[in-house]
């Protein structure tokens, strides 16, 4: 199955998840960043057509962390516009949270899918120190300005006309 993602001249739009991964006591999130950029992100990535998004979540964490059985919970939506120089882009973002409960052997680590992606254990109390993209990652994992959301996955096959 192919990503879901759209092009069009100056324009990408583009239907992601990610994780806030907590370690056991909750004092810490992993985060990731590039080799050539200066900003950290949650891990993650792009929904496959007809995947949903939970599964989606699981498969991207486990390609790139390794990280598997871990229980995820629905905690935001985000919607980025993004305009720099000639391109445009706009993503839509399942953000899950869940709980590493195994010991963290290295604070650091390079993805076992990309040699470019470099993970980081963050202690929750700086990443006021640390340029995160998007910036709703913070209130995510503070708990603010969370809404109730409800999360209602539904399948369906027809076959012949609807009633």
């Amino acid at each position: 199955m192919n990503d879901i993602k759209y092009e069009n001249n100056n324009f990408k739009f583009a239907y992601r998840v990610s994780a806030i991964i907590y370690n056991l006591d909750k004092t810490k999130i992993l985060l990731f960043t590039g080799n050539d950029s200066d900003y950290y992100m949650l891990p993650g990535g792009k929904v496959k057509e007809l995947e949903e998004s939970i599964e989606a979540i699981k498969r991207e964490i486990k390609e790139e962390t390794g990280f598997e059985n871990l229980d995820f919970e629905l905690v935001g939506i985000s919607e980025e516009i993004i305009k720099a120089n000639e391109e445009n882009v706009q993503q839509i973002t399942f953000t899950y949270t869940t709980i590493y409960n195994e010991k963290i052997c290295n604070q650091q680590f390079k993805s076992i899918e990309s040699d470019w992606i470099n993970f980081k254990w963050v202690r929750i109390d700086e990443l006021s120190k640390c340029k995160i993209h998007p910036n709703c990652v913070v209130e995510m994992v503070e708990g603010k300005n969370i809404k109730k959301i409800t999360h209602t996955i539904e399948s369906r096959i027809f076959n012949g006309r609807n009633k």
